[in-house]
């Protein structure tokens, strides 16, 4: 208890989880406890349509989680040749996208071998399309790069030093037009940190465009756009935040994620040289 409670208090964080002790057991209690017993999580032939003109995927028996629903309909609005999901867990996500989508190029990546192999073992059809991945890490070539990155309920949790901005940075380097963000707008200042790392030059497209988007049984997620899009803009992250039941403790905590980053390059300072030449 005095553990937690200095946890709660101390001004910088650690991760939400111990990544190495985040294994298949712990997430498999997870999925079978909270996901499975009132969500769709393994769609089968036919479970799943997508209908281009409302934009909606209709599902037969359970009903999807509302983040997979809105990720699906934002895929099939979108239509990207390939897509990738960065924390694929047990590779739900990724399996209903591809047997919804067939003919696009589907891959997921984690770092947890352990939650890679429960996927496989969940879904033999994703062999070959899973690898791992630490999204925290320097940029590697070596990752499928996509038309369409997104995450879901993944950046949310990363909060040691500036790893989460680093993911962000890496998720639009990853994508070719869209990253799609489907997380806990309470743990970081998404927009801000966003629009901090476009003007600071780090991240990898000349324009971005942020954009809300929400799912027809009401998630809402954030849609990162290389392009110009006919959606509704994205201000600020109290836009997002407006229905939600909002915590004080974790906004207090993005503020404090947030403020750690520096960005951009700059030859002036406080109690520094005002400026320099060339």
């Amino acid at each position: 208890m005095l553990k937690r409670l200095f946890y709660k208090s101390r001004r910088f964080y650690d991760d939400d989880f111990d990544w190495e002790s985040y294994t298949a057991d712990s997430y498999e209690r997870r999925l079978k406890g909270d996901v499975e017993p009132l969500y769709k999580a393994i769609s089968g032939e036919g479970d799943l349509s997508f209908d281009a003109v409302s934009g909606q995927v209709a599902v037969q028996g359970e009903a999807l989680h509302p983040n997979v629903q809105l990720i699906l309909e934002t895929i099939g609005q979108l239509a990207p040749e390939s897509v990738h999901e960065v924390g694929c867990g047990g590779g739900d996500h990724v399996a209903h996208t591809a047997r919804l989508f067939p003919g696009i190029r589907v891959t997921g990546g984690d770092r947890g071998h352990t939650q890679l192999s429960l996927a496989l073992s969940r879904h033999t059809e994703l062999a070959g399309r899973l690898g791992v991945q630490d999204i925290t890490m320097p940029f590697s070539h070596q990752w499928p790069r996509a038309d369409l990155v997104y995450s879901q309920a993944v950046i949310m949790h990363i909060h040691t030093a500036v790893s989460h901005f680093v993911a962000l940075a890496n998720m639009v380097r990853q994508a070719r037009d869209h990253v799609l963000l489907v997380e806990n707008v309470q743990c970081h200042n998404f927009v801000a940190d966003l629009r901090a790392l476009a003007a600071g030059g780090h991240l990898d497209w000349e324009q971005v465009h942020l954009y809300r988007v929400r799912g027809s049984t009401g998630a809402q997620g954030i849609l990162v756009s290389r392009r110009e899009l006919d959606r509704p803009v994205l201000a600020s992250d109290a836009e997002l935040r407006r229905d939600e039941r909002v915590s004080p403790r974790r906004l207090k905590r993005s503020d404090e994620d947030s403020a750690r980053a520096l960005t951009g390059w700059s030859r002036a300072w406080p109690g520094g040289p005002q400026g320099g030449t060339e």
